[in-house]
């Protein structure tokens, strides 16, 4: 379990420090945004999906480190896990094989190892 929890410890603090340098990423994304001329109200809703997707890499991240130290906390860390597969695909399929997608399929990973031993039954 000792390693379990360590697993979700890693793949949480990957996801935290990844979501805080998305969200920082918005000055980035902005100068593309001009860049290609994009117009409201599409500049506006790109700009809120971006630091909506940063907020949630950061809550899950949360969500996950405090399932931890819970009884039954390694069926969150699972649930946790599931939306990072999910996101992994989503962005497989709309960015391709891409960094992002690397580093969501690699938090998914841990959390889904971490999870899965913490929500074992203890020997």
């Amino acid at each position: 379990m000792k390693t379990g929890r360590w697993l979700t410890g890693i793949g949480s603090m990957v996801l935290l420090l990844t979501g805080i340098g998305h969200g920082f990423r918005i000055v980035d994304l902005q100068k593309m945004i001009v860049d290609a001329g994009m117009k409201a109200p599409l500049d506006v809703i790109l700009k809120g999906c971006w630091l909506a997707f940063s907020g949630e890499m950061v809550a899950l991240a949360v969500i996950a480190m405090v399932a931890t130290g819970m009884a039954g906390g390694g069926r969150i860390v699972l649930i946790c896990a599931a939306t990072m597969i999910v996101n992994a695909l989503l962005l497989l399929h709309f960015v391709g094989p891409a960094f992002p997608v690397y580093v969501s399929a690699t938090v998914a990973v841990f959390l889904l190892a971490g999870g899965w031993m913490q929500s074992k039954p203890a020997a």
